[in-house]
């Protein structure tokens, strides 16, 4: 059997987690498996891909996969993939800029790899008491977003994975606040998912001993990248450019283990309460209705 598996691009920590996999250093029990890269959010070709079937299993972004869930694809979820910790995933601004605490960003201009942001309108509403009806949003490539703060075009950037380490090294910015942190405050848990792996529903109809053995071969390719950053970051480098110093470091942010407990389920279900809060999604559903339980 065939299989391919879809990724985001220029994530590295997509990139070092499905290195040996794609490079064939660790192979799949029974089937054969391609992984390729498609485009961030705002595109919508990762999840597209998925339900057209040009692709049987992929990583998604968890608000991405609950609302075409939700619209009847046929999808579902296998377990989470990247859960974000107290550090990768923050909004940073100018050190000398108006902005001094995430209250003053009422009114302001906010650039994102993906336009308007579910996860911190909301922590901005209930964390930090903003409006965030009077926010504005705009869309840049990750790459790009850094340089698109220090040039003052907008008041505040939200930056992820090795991006967020550019971030907390430059002398000219600072991060306001990460993700993590206000979630904590709000709900008491110390991770958010922000991804999660998907598979076709037919293939795992017809096959279900499938799952065990996507999430055994996804684990021994993060297994095998934990031993061996330096030569995933250089491949990364090849590929995208970038700085080694700041990829490895953030190689530690996530937390990766391909599971569902049942705390991921109570995390699963308050993000939900989330994406319907802020008009992401229309509506919950039972967990089991979206995960291979």
């Amino acid at each position: 059997m065939d299989l391919t598996f879809a990724h985001y691009r220029n994530r590295f920590c997509m990139f070092r987690t499905y290195y040996a996999l794609a490079a064939g250093k660790v192979k799949p029990d029974g089937f054969n498996m391609k992984v390729i890269e498609l485009p961030d959010p705002p595109s919508h070709e990762q999840e597209e891909a998925l339900i057209r079937g040009d692709v049987q299993v992929a990583n998604l972004y968890l608000p991405n996969f609950l609302h075409r869930k939700l619209a009847g694809a046929p999808i579902i979820g296998l377990c989470t993939e990247w859960k974000s910790t107290v550090k990768g995933n923050g909004v940073f601004v100018r050190a000398d800029g108006p902005v001094q605490k995430p209250q003053d960003l009422g009114g302001k201009l906010i650039a994102t790899h993906q336009g308007a942001h579910a996860f911190h309108r909301y922590l901005l509403r209930r964390a930090y008491g903003v409006d965030d009806a009077t926010l504005r949003w705009e869309s840049y490539p990750q790459e790009q977003l850094l340089d698109v703060l220090k040039s003052g075009r907008v008041d505040a950037v939200v930056l992820l994975d090795h991006f967020f380490f550019r971030g907390e090294v430059a002398d000219d910015v600072r991060c306001l606040y990460t993700d993590g942190e206000a979630w904590k405050m709000l709900h008491g848990f110390d991770q958010m998912i922000k991804h999660m792996i998907a598979g076709r529903e037919d293939l795992l109809r017809e096959h279900p001993e499938l799952k065990d053995k996507l999430l055994k071969v996804f684990r021994a390719s993060f297994s095998y990248s934990e031993r061996h950053l330096d030569e995933i970051g250089d491949a990364f480098i090849q590929r995208y450019g970038g700085d080694k110093e700041a990829l490895l470091a953030s190689a530690r942010y996530p937390k990766i283990e391909f599971t569902f407990t049942e705390e991921e389920q109570k995390l699963a279900e308050a993000e939900m309460e989330m994406l319907v809060d802020v008009g992401q999604i229309s509506r919950k559903a039972p967990l089991s209705s979206f995960f291979a339980m």
